[in-house]
């Protein structure tokens, strides 16, 4: 099991099937009492690594299934208005890349071919990630209507793209799209 602090309040736990398996542990088997045990092993691994104290509230959401791994993510407590804005999914910050998705890569590549039109073409990375395409665009270009007109804003950070999604292109992606898709 591998943990990592995403935020003051987050902690994200990957894990792989195998281990799941070695507890006794079935996805498809939500209310058994073994998740309680892996509940308790999460919590005494984020106090261990980070110091995180007996927290009152918390939560544990199952992020992401993939063929090989369950990823979680742990928030513990309540955000206060001192935390929040620090957070890794905060839309607003303006040194964080904005992450936007598509449902197809027609929908870049139109993307792509508008943006050429009015001469407006940002630096962006681009990641397919469980079946959709999500675009990375460099902090403060202000083109959200643009990209929003082809395309939705992500609900998932610019970091988790990167560790988990393929590179389809990780420099210049527009660009490099308009070459092979005239």
């Amino acid at each position: 099991m591998k943990l990592e602090r995403i935020s003051s309040n987050k902690i994200k736990y990957s894990i792989s099937f195998d281990e799941l398996t070695e507890r006794g542990i079935l996805v498809n088997d939500l209310d058994s009492p073994v998740w309680n045990h892996l509940f308790d092993e999460m919590l005494e691994l984020a106090d261990e690594a980070y110091d995180v104290g007996g927290s009152e509230m918390l939560s544990i959401e199952i992020y992401s299934l993939s063929v090989h791994e369950m990823v979680l993510i742990l928030t513990l407590g309540e955000e206060d208005e001192a935390t929040s804005g620090r957070d890794w999914f905060d839309e607003d910050n303006p040194l964080q890349e904005d992450v936007y998705w598509f449902q197809s890569i027609e929908e870049v590549i139109a993307l792509a071919r508008f943006l050429k039109n009015v001469g407006q073409i940002a630096e962006t990375s681009l990641y397919c990630f469980e079946e959709r395409y999500y675009l990375l665009v460099e902090p403060g270009a202000k083109m959200a209507p643009f990209f929003l007109e082809y395309g939705e804003r992500a609900r998932i950070s610019p970091f988790m793209v990167r560790e988990y999604g393929l590179a389809v292109f990780e420099n210049g992606a527009l660009h490099r799209i308009l070459e092979h898709f005239r």
